[in-house]
């Protein structure tokens, strides 16, 4: 977690403290442990390895999650920093530049094969993209909220959906994976026009997102909500409307998209009014189970969850998804069980001839580096086999000379063992006619 700096935004739900960067609290877990260490980013990434260790899990391949108010929006020489000492910290000795650290990650014990950044959508242009790539970044996640420009007039958001528009193509022309945070029961809205931007982000090519955050708009203490709550200017919906429509939502998500969140992670004695159930994603799977609904989402179909849900899981074959987005077609492929158990996912993006993958991730439990373990999908050969299909489907189906992957730093060394170079941010392989 970055340390607090003034925010570009003026949202009216976002609490504001002075020892906690914008739109956390200052007992949010992350600040909690990021407050025990002055905000220092290499003593943060040590406390969480630490941490690992002890729980028994595997601490070589790592995803790194740069959180706080808009990061991007920081200093410059603070962001390159700050990303910096996250990389010394995992490779456990210092650097003499970013460019050093990244290089020794590439072969470090605790590699990063995985950096997501949070951002706003005015501050994810050209410039901020160049950055990020700097960084080793591989995932953003932008805080769009809703589709509808009088809500973001209304809460001061600062941007409209123009600028969703523009950042999310942006983004997935340059090859990173792309979560949206959204948040129903904003004021102005209501559940009926909540579900129906909620189809719009799926129907609408222009939005269509890898991934989703679903934040249930709350009253927090020290927002600016907070004052219009108190003077009767914002009720949040019942507790009951709100799940009947987070329900509703869950059933409209698409297969290639990942719900990883399912309320914000606030403390409840800072929750004046909204959702104070802080375990509300097992509530609301416990009654679309009782209505016999089911959630398509990855998260939801992912190997692993199912193992432990006690679901029978079958013999993985391979499936192919398509889907336009503005400017390029999407190819989701998978290795799926009858039952649509996710095992690994691939995503590759056609853009005129250009081939590009945005993703590539084996499910279930975790494997470490060159190990082996009966039944786990990790390390069977589905990553090689869905990259292979990407590469026929790139050069067969579109004429396409080379594929490049945007990789976390950390997963280099396994795109070099199946034959590609790296060229600036991208591993890149050409592709032979046959």
């Amino acid at each position: 977690m970055a340390k607090p700096f003034p925010c570009p935004g003026k949202c009216v739900y976002c609490p504001g403290s002075p020892g906690a960067p914008k739109s956390y609290t200052v007992e949010s877990p992350a600040v909690l442990r990021a407050r025990s260490c002055d905000f220092d980013a290499g003593r943060q990434v040590e406390i969480r390895l630490k941490a690992l260790a002890e729980m028994g899990h595997a601490q070589d391949k790592i995803e790194l999650i740069v959180m706080g108010g808009t990061f991007l929006s920081y200093p410059y020489d603070y962001q390159y920093q700050f990303v910096r000492d996250c990389y010394d910290a995992l490779n456990g000795i210092p650097s003499g530049s970013l460019e050093a650290a990244r290089k020794s990650n590439e072969k470090a014990a605790h590699r990063c094969v995985g950096l997501c950044i949070e951002t706003r959508p005015d501050f994810c242009g050209e410039e901020e993209i160049r950055r990020m790539l700097d960084f080793g970044t591989t995932r953003v996640e932008l805080g769009v909220q809703t589709l509808d420009d009088e809500v973001h007039r209304l809460t001061r958001r600062g941007h409209g959906v123009a600028e969703v528009i523009t950042a999310t193509r942006l983004l997935r022309d340059y090859g990173f994976k792309v979560h949206y945070h959204w948040m129903p029961g904003l004021p102005g809205s209501t559940p009926e026009h909540d579900l129906e931007l909620s189809r719009k982000l799926f129907e609408d090519e222009r939005f269509r997102p890898d991934g989703l955050k679903l934040y249930p708009t709350l009253v927090v203490e020290g927002s600016e909500l907070e004052n219009w709550y108190r003077d009767n200017r914002y009720r949040p919906y019942d507790v009951e409307e709100m799940i009947d429509l987070l329900i509703a939502i869950k059933t409209l998500i698409p297969k290639y998209v990942r719900v990883s969140r399912l309320m914000r992670d606030i403390p409840t004695k800072f929750i004046i009014a909204g959702s104070k159930d802080l375990a509300l994603r097992g509530t609301i799977r416990k009654k679309m189970r009782q209505a016999g609904l089911q959630c398509n989402c990855i998260r939801c179909r992912e190997y692993g969850h199912r193992l432990r849900d006690g679901w029978q899981v079958g013999r993985p074959g391979p499936t192919r998804l398509d889907y336009e987005t503005w400017g390029a077609k999407e190819i989701f492929l998978s290795y799926e069980d009858a039952n649509e158990t996710l095992f690994g996912l691939l995503r590759l993006r056609i853009n005129e001839g250009r081939a590009m993958v945005r993703e590539l991730h084996i499910f279930g439990p975790e494997v470490a580096l060159g190990e082996r373990v009966e039944g786990a999908a990790q390390h069977q050969g589905f990553g090689e086999g869905l990259l292979r299909r990407a590469e026929g489907i790139a050069r067969e189906e579109f004429g396409s000379h080379e594929l490049m992957v945007l990789s976390g730093v950390g997963a280099r060394e396994y795109y070099r063992s199946l034959g590609y170079v790296l060229r600036g941010a991208y591993m890149v392989k050409e592709l032979q006619a046959i």
